[in-house]
């Protein structure tokens, strides 16, 4: 008898608690956003604060195992990130908020870890005990304000 047919994974919904944890922390209200660009084109992030934004985060959440479907969604959030800041907003960070079974993808040896960092895009691992960051940061620091 084959088993039954499992949902994919819901990535469509920000993550609320993900975005909560951050905009406490950082001690900014980021909400989703959509924004239209220049030539007609719309982009929507999970959170993002002020008008032009400082902050823009797109969040991942796991529930039980971690599946390549997950690190796809990291992946294509972390381009989304990048193509919005370095088109749009230039001074903004941009920020992967992730649930801790995302942590074991961030080994310092592997490409994402290393493409994340060498793109400027900080990973962040919001708890109940804080905000960890499991890519060691060299040149920019995850803090508020």
């Amino acid at each position: 008898m084959k088993p039954p047919a499992q949902d994919a994974p819901d990535h469509s919904a920000p993550s609320p608690d993900l975005v909560g944890a951050l905009s406490a922390h950082l001690g900014r209200q980021l909400t989703p956003r959509e924004f239209s660009l220049p030539g007609g084109g719309r982009v929507a992030v999970d959170g993002a604060d002020g008008d032009p934004p400082e902050v823009i985060v797109q969040c991942t959440r796991v529930r039980g195992q971690l599946k390549s479907s997950h690190r796809n969604k990291i992946i294509a959030d972390a381009f989304k990130l990048m193509w919005l800041r370095d088109s749009a907003f230039p001074r903004a960070r941009a920020l992967l908020a992730v649930s801790p079974e995302c942590s074991r993808l961030f080994s310092p040896d592997a490409w994402l870890t290393i493409a994340l960092r060498h793109s400027r895009i900080t990973v962040v691992v919001p708890t109940e005990g804080g905000i960890t960051t499991p890519i060691p940061l060299r040149d920019h620091s995850f803090t508020g304000g």
